[in-house]
């Protein structure tokens, strides 16, 4: 029983990955980009309650905790596929990020409505797949 269990573990694993990956096997090309100038947006595999984005002309909010608590951010376009923003409030005073840290997003490639953003925060790099979903 426990052979089995562990190889379970890395099945798992591999298949998150490709699940993951399958949304960008035919990228639009080229990306289309102007899909983060509005909307509302989640990340993948995560359900809309628990975290979500929306944004409207020049402003971005993301919500967390069942849309209890928030950061606002102003929104700049630098160039098509890459924008700053710029924390401008939040409600939750346990979260590390503070009103005026700018976040630089670069749009990598999107899949009909799946965009996979690279953003810089401070030093730190994360790459994120988002889905529109209004």
């Amino acid at each position: 029983m426990r052979a089995n269990s562990l190889l379970i573990i890395p099945f798992i694993f591999c298949t998150s990955n490709v699940i993951a990956q399958e949304h960008f096997l035919l990228p639009d090309n080229p990306a289309k980009c102007h899909l983060m100038k509005e909307g509302k947006f989640i990340k993948e595999g995560e359900p809309a309650k628990k975290w979500n984005i929306v944004i409207k002309k020049d402003a971005q909010r993301e919500y967390t905790n069942n849309g209890k608590d928030y950061i606002k951010y102003k929104v700049e376009f630098i160039d098509n596929c890459t924008y700053k923003t710029t924390v401008t409030g939040k409600s939750d005073g346990k979260n590390p990020i503070r009103i005026g840290d700018v976040i630089t997003n670069k749009i990598v490639e999107t899949d009909h409505q799946f965009i996979k953003i690279s953003s810089q925060y401070f030093n730190k790099i994360e790459e994120i797949i988002l889905e529109k979903v209004e």
